[in-house]
């Protein structure tokens, strides 16, 4: 692992991106930009895959194009984010097993720890510790409503996840389940003071502090946490800086929602507005797409910590932050590969058929 000294200012700047990109490969322009980025990880989506070995060479491959380890990453909970089913088989969703008992889960759990270590990928933008609540757009993926039961099923999950040497992610925080409308297409209001969040949406991550690797920031509102104006969680000092990490005390890293979303395009992207989710408190900041605003975006993030040495010392303060947790990382080609796919579909079909045989009894219960 190199030192973070070592590093010149625009390799710093780099590890602070996770991208996404269209297609199998990256194309020549997308390629370009990554070898010009260096980022410090790859986010990859339904559309990056095609075969079981294809995308074992691309996660592969992918590791190649940064001087330090890279994060590869996937969002992978089960259910409607099942981002592997055309590799194996559907999984039931973290949030149908959690409602079932925890044998269930952990079971789920480690099927999805099976098929990204088989498929290469070393972190999962995952679990989703939001309470379940009434209506809310992330009732499906919710794990309960209770914050403690919700921090049982969760640690359980980092637990299964952790055997394999697969990271996970906690999100969204500080608690997406109040939530009406869809931050992948508008902002959502969360309407709950700050007493509330403190003692019920954000009790599950406090309880995960330091088994997951990450927190993600929410694009949501929060007007009791101090932003009166509509801003993200995710661009807002006061919920990152303020109440996640001088109030509950969190020392780990943070990565911004997907700065692609409605939540974020329909306050108007501009290069500084990147910057700024950075400023505010982010480690990471996470872009699904390659396009020449990210490049744009890694410019002027270079330009402005040239000229200002408190930046410069906010992106040391990341680094170490990224580094530290990259010197876990051990990448181990994987033997006898061919083997595990029709392993991994056979434990599909076994925990599909234990929760058509468990689920009639857990509702008479």
């Amino acid at each position: 692992m190199r030192d973070a000294h070592r590093l010149t200012l625009e390799q710093k700047i780099g590890q602070l991106f996770i991208l996404g990109f269209q297609g199998y490969e990256p194309d020549q322009e997308t390629f370009d930009l990554l070898s010009c980025i260096q980022p410090g990880g790859f986010h990859l989506f339904q559309r990056n895959i095609a075969t079981f070995d294809q995308v074992y060479e691309l996660t592969t491959h992918l590791r190649t194009l940064s001087p330090l380890p890279a994060l590869v990453t996937i969002d992978h909970e089960g259910g409607r984010v099942d981002r592997l089913k055309q590799l194996f088989a559907p999984i039931p969703s973290m949030a149908e097993l959690a409602s079932i008992g925890m044998a269930p889960l952990r079971l789920g759990a480690r099927v999805i720890a099976a098929e990204l270590e088989a498929t290469g990928f070393n972190l999962n933008f995952a679990p989703v510790v939001d309470l379940r609540y009434p209506g809310s757009v992330l009732a499906e993926r919710s794990l309960a409503a209770e914050p403690s039961d919700v921090s049982r099923f969760a640690a359980a999950f980092v637990e299964e996840l952790g055997k394999r040497g697969i990271m996970t992610c906690a999100k969204h925080f500080p608690g997406l389940g109040a939530a009406s409308a869809d931050s992948h297409f508008s902002l959502p209001l969360i309407d709950r003071t700050k007493r509330q969040l403190q003692l019920a949406d954000a009790v599950p991550f406090v309880n995960l502090f330091g088994q997951t690797a990450i927190i993600v920031v929410a694009h949501a509102h929060y007007p009791a946490l101090g932003d009166e104006k509509p801003v993200p969680a995710s661009l807002s000092s006061r919920v990152i800086e303020g109440f996640l990490r001088k109030k509950l005390g969190y020392g780990g890293l943070v990565v911004t929602d997907d700065l692609t979303m409605g939540a974020v395009t329909s306050i108007g992207l501009t290069p500084e507005l990147f910057l700024g989710a950075f400023e505010a408190g982010n480690d990471l900041l996470l872009f699904s797409q390659t396009t020449p605003l990210v490049e744009q975006a890694f410019k002027v993030i270079v330009s402005a910590a040239r000229s200002s040495a408190v930046l410069r010392r906010r992106i040391d303060a990341s680094i170490e932050r990224i580094l530290s947790l990259k010197a876990g990382i051990e990448f181990v080609p994987i033997r006898y590969r061919a083997h595990l796919k029709p392993r991994i579909t056979r434990q599909i079909e076994k925990l599909r058929r234990s929760v058509v045989e468990i689920a009639p009894r857990a509702v008479t219960v």
